[in-house]
């Protein structure tokens, strides 16, 4: 399943400060050694709000290739720039898995429609983003006890999957190992609960 992320990294006030010394942002400042640090923070702070999984494909990211950094509004580099303004922006970055973000998905398409580079929240985007939309307006799911095959139920979805590749036998077949997986490990999971429930109960004392 493929959900929306409810929140956004948080920087502390002096990595603010030391980013806000780079402003105006300028091409390849990605790329800035000096930045690594921040990144490396960011990145630890997705991959928990996340749960560890793409947000593009809901799978978990080691199932796709190692966990990456993506710009939703690409930053491009030093000799093609692209959207640089939005290069620290956190609704811009999320964890993806390594397919999601390769060249031959995400990483060469233009996902914005209508541009305001003053504000982030003024653009909008031709994938469905995973801070301001919901999946479930745009992605339908096999009915039954597992959610495995997925379709589009707008034109943004339409453009994700395609994009991204969703309904390919390869991310299929992951689905379906990523969901048989979570509900062995969930009802493994209860009966530890079960078990130390049972034990709080015979170690209790009046």
């Amino acid at each position: 399943m493929i959900n929306k992320i409810n929140q956004i990294f948080q920087l502390d006030l002096a990595q603010q400060q030391h980013l806000d010394s780079f402003m105006p942002f300028t091409a390849g400042l990605w790329d800035n050694n000096n930045l690594n640090y921040i990144k490396d923070h960011i990145h630890t702070q997705l991959l928990l709000i996340q749960n560890n999984k793409c947000a593009f494909c809901g799978l978990t990211v080691n199932e796709g290739g190692r966990a990456e950094l993506d710009h939703i509004a690409k930053k491009g580099g030093l000799k093609r720039p692209a959207y640089i303004e939005f290069t620290f922006t956190p609704h811009n970055l999320v964890i993806c898995c390594q397919y999601c973000n390769s060249s031959s998905k995400k990483g060469q398409v233009d996902v914005l429609n209508n541009i305001d580079l003053t504000n982030y929240n003024n653009c909008t985007f031709i994938l469905v983003h995973p801070y301001f939309d919901n999946p479930t307006n745009h992605y339908s799911w096999s009915t039954g006890e597992f959610e495995i095959l997925i379709s589009s139920t707008s034109p943004k979805g339409i453009f994700s999957i395609d994009l991204f590749d969703l309904a390919s036998e390869a991310h299929t077949s992951a689905r379906a190992k990523q969901i048989m997986f979570e509900k062995k490990l969930a009802k493994y999971n209860n009966r530890q609960q079960l078990k130390q429930r049972v034990l709080d109960i015979l170690n209790f004392k009046f």
